[in-house]
């Protein structure tokens, strides 16, 4: 639900006209140091009943290029921009020692140690920063986008075949920043605090073990842009 209506708030500010007394155009990269929630589930029999469930929480550091288009009128701005990661966010790779083991799964075996990992890439947000111009070249914004992404997962299991897969990652984002616009230059410096919330990603195995893995990310970001 939360998507559909992210979605249309972005249609009715897309369609609503404006008249702009400036529109600027800026292009800049980003750092970011994210902290990623990620909560795990395993159901070892597929059956609906969860057999094991961990938090984990990484904290990386991430950085991307950006490319926005801003208009003001008056007091009031909007700016429409997109933010692409080019390169691939590895998740820590966590391992655990299991002993006594059932044999829910075939091939189970006693002892042994379960290891799992993921990367994320190909990270694309679509954004919207409605914003107040607190002065000329000073901005506070919100920023309400779509995000995408891939995620390759990969586990090696005593309880399980082994995982190797790619998926889809879906999200949306919330934010909160300020943005400084030298008039002379025309350089861009923003400052942003995000949450980002992306949709559980589902693996099954070839034995019909089902894991699950619900991902959020809680970011601080600084960014430094030029326009044109």
């Amino acid at each position: 639900m939360k998507k559909y209506l992210l979605l249309l708030s972005a249609l009715v500010l897309f369609v609503t006209p404006t008249i702009a007394n400036a529109g600027t155009a800026a292009v800049g990269f980003t750092i970011a140091s994210n902290s990623i929630d990620t909560v795990g589930k395993e159901d070892v029999d597929n059956n609906g009943s969860i057999d094991d469930t961990k938090n984990v929480s990484d904290d990386i550091y991430t950085g991307s290029i950006f490319a926005e288009y801003t208009e003001i009128e008056g007091n009031l701005a909007i700016t429409y921009g997109v933010d692409y990661i080019p390169f691939d966010a590895d998740i820590d790779r966590r391992s655990i020692s299991q002993s006594s083991l059932g044999d829910k799964a075939s091939g189970a075996a006693s002892t042994g140690t379960n290891s799992v990992s993921a990367s994320v890439s190909d990270h694309l947000t679509l954004y919207l920063q409605p914003g107040y111009m607190m002065t000329p070249d000073s901005m506070l914004f919100a920023t309400f986008g779509i995000v995408r992404a891939d995620l390759d997962g990969k586990s090696t299991s005593l309880t399980h075949t082994d995982i190797s897969s790619s998926k889809s990652l879906d999200g949306t984002k919330i934010g909160v920043g300020i943005k400084y616009t030298d008039s002379n230059s025309g350089l861009v410096f923003k400052i942003e605090a995000s949450e980002t919330e992306y949709d559980t990603a589902t693996f099954v195995t070839s034995n019909n073990t089902k894991a699950t893995a619900d991902l959020d990310n809680t970011a601080v970001a600084i960014s430094l842009g030029k326009t044109f």
